[in-house]
């Protein structure tokens, strides 16, 4: 199996020390650390979106991964309206993910209209990319683009320091915490 390296963004509660669980579909999922796993779908409403803690969503299964940095534009604490800040019950993980089979051109096919016009929304796939991956842009506003994957390994929880000194390192922004995190809080190793 082909791999490559990302990073992946968890829900953490005090309340279930050293689990990590998605953000927004299948939240209370538990994602173990260290085991090759493979994406579940999301329940699928009447409407052909997904259920999330955000409301329905447009279905658009498997792991989402940065594979840039540990950083992203879209998702944290709005200050007057603006992402100033990570949310406090969030942390960063490096993550393993397969890049046997590339489904980027099926996926970007999908968002050309019969016009030919393109549609950055609808270039996705409405199932989960098997032994690989594809390239999505979920918001305009967010920095680079998420990697849709099959499968994931978590490698590793990131301080606050090592997403910083990743972020520095590529050049990418670094979205900083209000308050510091103290992970063993969580059940993880500082």
């Amino acid at each position: 199996m082909k791999t490559a390296i990302g990073y992946k963004l968890f829900r953490v509660s005090k309340k279930y020390p050293g689990k990590l669980f998605p953000l927004y579909v299948n939240a209370n999922t538990n994602i173990p650390i260290g085991e090759w796993i493979s994406a579940e779908p999301g329940e699928r409403l009447e409407n052909g979106k997904v259920k999330s803690k955000l409301g329905p969503l447009r279905y658009r299964p498997g792991f989402h991964i940065n594979d840039a940095a540990p950083y992203v534009s879209h998702i944290g604490q709005k200050v007057n309206g603006k992402i100033t800040y990570m949310r406090p019950d969030t942390v960063w993980a490096m993550v393993e993910y397969c890049i046997d089979h590339d489904y980027c051109e099926e996926a970007e096919a999908n968002g050309i209209s019969e016009s030919g016009k393109f549609n950055y929304i609808k270039a996705d796939l409405d199932y989960i990319p098997e032994h690989g991956f594809y390239r999505y842009k979920t918001s305009p506003v967010m920095t680079g683009e998420w990697i849709i994957a099959g499968e994931m390994k978590v490698i590793k929880i990131l301080s606050d320091q090592e997403v910083k000194e990743i972020c520095d390192s590529c050049g990418s922004d670094y979205l900083p915490r209000k308050e510091i995190i103290n992970l063993s809080e969580f059940g993880f190793a500082a």
